[in-house]
């Protein structure tokens, strides 16, 4: 029996008008990705990966074609179901983190919680799993001009599972880090995948970060290839 894709692609085209002209970005795309599988997409700026990336989250739509998630065909969700999509389903990580510089670690890493029904007990005990899987909740208390980058970027992680989505999509994650601390981020994704099942989705321009990534595929001129691996 074959297993339906966590994260379909289909026919996928994006374009945006400029002028008289239609700016091409990518057309009959085609990717699936199974529950727990680790893909990197790299390539030039401009390739039209992280473009793919923020459709997969309904970030963006697709000009044509279909992105299903778990089956679900969301290209035609409203605000509302996207907005759900991306709560129960999706977490996001960047290369900038994204945190809130008022809120310390245990608020920013609680804020996807506050839009469900959850108690504020339920709320804390997520927080500390979350933060307990990324080695950050000893610094709950800290605000992030007191952490470093690779704590930073560990609080956004733990924010992006603190609701156990299964999927992940990062957007360069360890573009702003030093090659020590950007090996310890990659090694928490791929134990994410490896022991919890998460589907992650990773943009990045760093060989290294794809090294740990179960499948590589390649943007060229609006056009996606599979990388093969060396035995």
């Amino acid at each position: 029996m074959t297993k339906t894709p966590i994260i379909e692609v289909v026919d996928g085209c994006k374009m945006y008008s400029k002028s008289r002209n239609d700016a091409v970005v990518f057309e009959h795309l085609n990717l699936s990705i199974q529950q727990g599988e680790f893909v990197a997409l790299m390539g030039p700026s401009g390739s039209g990966k992280t473009t793919l990336l923020h459709s997969i989250g309904g970030l963006e739509k697709l000009t044509s074609g279909q992105i299903l998630i778990g089956g679900q065909q969301i290209d035609h969700f409203n605000e509302r179901q996207l907005a759900r999509l991306r709560s129960q389903t999706i977490g996001f990580i960047f290369q900038f983190y994204n945190l809130m510089p008022m809120l310390n670690a245990a608020g920013n890493i609680e804020l996807p919680l506050m839009l469900t029904k959850l108690g504020q007990k339920e709320r804390r005990r997520r927080v500390d799993e979350a933060a307990e899987m990324v080695g950050i909740r000893h610094r709950l208390k800290h605000r992030p001009n007191e952490l470093s980058g690779g704590e930073q970027q560990r609080v956004a992680i733990a924010r992006a599972l603190v609701s156990d989505p299964p999927i992940l999509l990062c957007d360069e994650p360890t573009g702003d880090l030093d090659r020590a601390t950007a090996t310890e981020v990659m090694k928490i994704l791929q134990l994410l995948g490896k022991e919890l099942g998460k589907s992650i989705v990773m943009v990045t321009h760093d060989p290294s970060a794809a090294d740990y990534a179960d499948q590589t595929y390649t943007f060229n001129k609006g056009e996606i290839s599979k990388m093969d691996r060396a035995a």
